[in-house]
Formats: C-alpha cells, structure tokens, sequence
C-alpha cells in the first residue's frame, strides 16, 4: 500500500493550506512530496539493515533507473539515520552520523578526487580540508622533500577525511551519482579508484554507499574481497503488465493526485497504465510529470486540463531511450541483487 511522507517544508502545510500560494510556493510544495511505496520502501530497509554494525557488508550499491527515486530513498534513510541516533545526537553535538555528498562531474578527463574530498570534509564539518597534508605516520615514511609537495594533497585529504569520520563517529557515508567516478575508468583505473572507496569504509564502524545507474554493477566483480563485501540493493521499477505492479503504480499515482494543490484535484488514476507506459514504471519521473503539468496548469490560469498532461509526457525517444538502458541493467543484476537466493538453495528454504 502506497504511503506518502512530506519534507519539512511541505509537511507544514495540508493541501488546503497551499491552495493559497502564489505559484512558486504551491510548485515548492509539490516538490518536496515524496512518495512511499512499497519497493522504496524495501530498498530502505535493506539499507537499515545492512548499514547496521557488524553485518559484515562495508559497501552498499543502491542502483537503479533513472527517475526510480534513488534520491528520495536516501533522503529517507537520512531520517531514519537522524530518528535512530536522536537521543545520542541532542547530548553531542559533534556527532554526525549520515553524511551525503554529489560525485562532482567536473567535464575533465580524469575524476576530481581532491572535489570529491573537499565536499566529504564539509559533510562532516571537517575544516580546510582542501590545506591538509598527510599525517606523521605517512611523514614518517616520505621524505621532507616529498613531505613538502604533497601538503594539502589528495593524500592529507583522504587521511584528514578518514580521521574526521572517527572524530564525528560517522555510521553511514552517502556518495550520490557515484557514476561520475567510473567515468572513462580503464580497468586499472577502476581498481585505483575502488581501493580510495574501499579505504572510506575501512573506517570503523562505516558503512559506504555508493547511488548510481546500472553502470556500478561492475564494482562488486573487481576481486572476491570486493564481492564479500558489497551488497546491490536493486530499487527497481514498476513493470507493465504485471498486476501487483501496476496496482502499486496507481496507488502512487493516486497519492500525488490528491497532493496536487489545485481545486478541483483531477482524476488522473484512469490514466495509470498510460502514465506506467510513459514513465517507464519510475515513481520519480512520474512526479516530475506531474510537476511538469502542475507549472503548465498555473502558469494557464489554474485550471487543469488533461492536454497539460499529455504535453508534460516525455518524448517517445527519450522513453525508448531510458527503457532500452533499463532493461539492460536489469539483466546485468539478474545476479548480483542483494536478496537473490542461490540456484541451489532449496525452494522450502
């Protein structure tokens, strides 16, 4: 059964109450809505459980279509991470337990480790991490010289950053459109990047996530230690044709129906199967094009109209386009899905 939950700012107002925005605060309203469903919802508590301690998983990858909702299901589990640690967190004010950062993509070639360390340090609240230089451990083991040219490196970032992580107590790291650190990735290169990751949730008590497309299903098969260590969480679509899927979509369709802050709100569930079709069964891009039409409707006078639906719909290329690249990776984690029983364990298992 679908459930909706709001961010702080709409959660303050009921749909009545943002009837009386102007256009841009009923648009903000709408936004900030997210929808609850039940594979959102699995995905979550995947995440709950195999971040926990001791679980032996130190990397997560939460993969999946574009438009899914990868971003609100980690947005949900910053809450749960804040709800959990709520009393540890009002008698100390240093520790952070969720922290999430966006992969820069910079358009350069090679991916900006010392960007993406720079926005880890301040998730954290570690200062000029940009200036740090490596520790008196790996000083030590350098010389001056050498010393002296990696001051304020990626190196004392990473060792800045890490320590930051112990200081701060850190439980959950959060690397969103992690993708960008793939990007134009040899092999050895991939590896040289997956051991900088590996090093983050080497941390006690850390757990990593990495959220991206279908593209990070290749790390887990780096090494046997990597595939130990990793577990895919799979937040996947809503398939058409599938009965149990399709009733889950209109319920989610039917939740931001009635959060549409407009009088009188339409009936768009006679839609559904259409709206699966166009979306591509991703709660998330229905949203968006709804939010699509939402801004069409205001923007004409406030009244809905079903041709500002139609017109909100993606072009058939590009739904063609995402399907294509959907269908392929799910074929890709056929395998390699967090929850997927083995071929030989036994049905009544």
């Amino acid at each position: 059964m679908s459930m909706v939950s709001t961010s702080a700012s709409a959660g303050l107002l009921t749909r009545e109450q943002a009837l009386d925005l102007d256009r841009d605060g009923r648009l903000r309203y709408f936004k900030d809505i997210v929808v609850r469903h039940p594979k959102m919802e699995q995905a979550v508590d995947d995440v709950m459980t195999l971040s926990a301690p001791s679980t032996g998983t130190d990397i997560l990858l939460l993969i999946g279509p574009t438009g899914v909702g990868k971003s609100a299901s980690t947005e949900t589990v910053r809450r749960k991470y804040i709800e959990l640690y709520e009393e540890e967190l009002r008698k100390d004010q240093g520790f952070i337990p969720f922290a999430m950062v966006v992969a820069p993509a910079s358009g350069e070639k090679k991916f900006s480790w010392r960007r993406l360390y720079m926005r880890l340090g301040e998730a954290v609240n570690e200062p000029l991490i940009s200036r740090k230089m490596p520790g008196r451990a790996e000083r030590r083991a350098h010389s001056v010289d050498d010393v002296m040219r990696r001051s304020g490196t990626v190196a004392g970032q990473q060792e800045a950053f890490e320590n930051a992580l112990k200081n701060r107590r850190t439980r959950l790291v959060v690397i969103d459109e992690a993708a960008h650190i793939l990007a134009n990735c040899g092999e050895a290169t991939l590896v040289d990047h997956m051991n900088a990751l590996k090093s983050i949730a080497n941390v006690p008590g850390v757990t990593l996530m990495l959220v991206g497309s279908y593209d990070l299903y290749r790390l887990p098969m780096l090494s046997g230690q990597l595939a130990r260590r990793t577990a895919v969480i799979h937040l996947a679509r809503y398939v058409s044709g599938d009965r149990e899927d399709q009733e889950c979509f209109r319920r989610a369709l039917r939740t931001l129906q009635n959060r549409l802050p407009l009088e009188p709100v339409p009936d768009l569930e006679r839609y559904s199967k259409h709206l699966q079709v166009a979306c591509v069964g991703c709660v998330g891009t229905l949203k968006d094009t709804l939010m699509r039409a939402l801004a069409l409707t205001l923007e004409k006078g406030g009244k809905w109209k079903d041709e500002y639906l139609r017109k909100s719909l993606l072009p058939e290329g590009h739904v063609a386009a995402i399907l294509e690249e959907t269908l392929k990776g799910e074929r890709l984690l056929e395998r390699t899905e967090y929850g997927r029983r083995s071929a030989e364990w036994p049905e009544s298992a």
